[in-house]
């Protein structure tokens, strides 16, 4: 009975320290998802319409931090899926978070061959 004393206590504290780390996961997965979305608009807006396949889960979870304070994104995208026109491509994209807006800018953005 006295080791349930000691270990029922021991026990809520340490499940109290615990948390958080699903919170910063899911916060930076916001981010993440939140840059590729920017990107993915930025692409939009230099193919004048064209069909296009790009996966924004696979260009969110690209996303690495650079050392002026922006954000790095890569992945490939297809401008004219299926078409004798198809073109491959990668899409190269930095953005910058800004206390205070729900979007980050982007900075810098281009189609690599």
């Amino acid at each position: 009975m006295r080791n349930w004393l000691v270990v029922g206590p021991a026990a809520l504290m340490l499940s109290a320290c615990g948390g958080g780390g699903a919170d910063d996961a899911t916060a930076a997965g916001n981010r993440n998802e939140l840059a590729a979305q920017a990107c993915k608009a930025a692409a939009e807006s230099r193919l004048g319409g064209k069909l296009y396949e790009l996966d924004t889960k696979a260009l969110g979870a690209s996303m690495k931090s650079a050392p002026n304070g922006e954000f790095f994104l890569t992945g490939p995208i297809t401008i004219e899926p299926g078409l004798t026109s198809e073109v491959k491509q990668v899409v190269e994209c930095n953005v910058r978070f800004t206390e205070g807006k729900d979007a980050p800018d982007v900075v810098g953005f281009v189609f690599n061959w």
